[in-house]
């Protein structure tokens, strides 16, 4: 048992506040992505997230943690398409862009294509994912989206990192 821990760095799990808990998680290094799908009006929507990672190999599966109150939930169901981007190092403005409140104008001027399944896939990208939604869990004030990797594609570039609220670059390989 480590003894050498101050005091004032344990919490015990009843006293948990949500700004310390949003705190300590924030010093877990992340990659950053936006998400996204077209609309039932076929309009575009996108969003920036952190909380992302691989499921499962065989078969492959990611999933994507997403807010309640995110526009991106509107009329999702099994099957829906949408592509994870993984944003490089220098698509900053691209993270900040999607995750701003204001959600009408988020591709006005943003480089982008019909991806995977027709759904928005961001230029510049060092990776994406493209999914169809295979299930949702209810966690919290989120809910997890498992999804079924369909098509992949990597990129030259670095990832951006997110980490102590803040965007990093990682140090380049010796």
């Amino acid at each position: 048992m480590n003894t050498d821990l101050n005091a004032s760095q344990v919490v015990s799990a009843g006293d948990v506040s949500a700004a310390e808990f949003r705190s300590i998680c924030g010093s877990f290094p992340s990659g950053v992505t936006v998400i996204t799908r077209r609309l039932a009006n076929g309009l575009p929507y996108g969003m920036t997230v952190s909380s992302f990672t691989s499921v499962s190999l065989h078969p492959p599966l990611i999933l994507v943690c997403v807010d309640k109150d995110a526009g991106f939930l509107e009329a999702m169901e099994p099957g829906l398409p949408f592509i994870v981007n993984v944003l490089s190092e220098d698509q900053q403005h691209l993270a900040k862009r999607f995750s701003d409140r204001g959600e009408e104008d988020r591709f006005a001027g943003v480089d982008w294509t019909p991806g995977w399944a027709n759904v928005p896939l961001l230029g510049g990208t060092v990776a994406s994912f493209g999914c169809s939604l295979d299930r949702i869990v209810e966690a919290g004030d989120h809910l997890v989206l498992i999804a079924a990797v369909r098509e992949l594609q990597r990129h030259q570039g670095r990832p951006l990192v997110w980490c102590d609220r803040a965007y990093h670059l990682l140090p380049r390989p010796r």
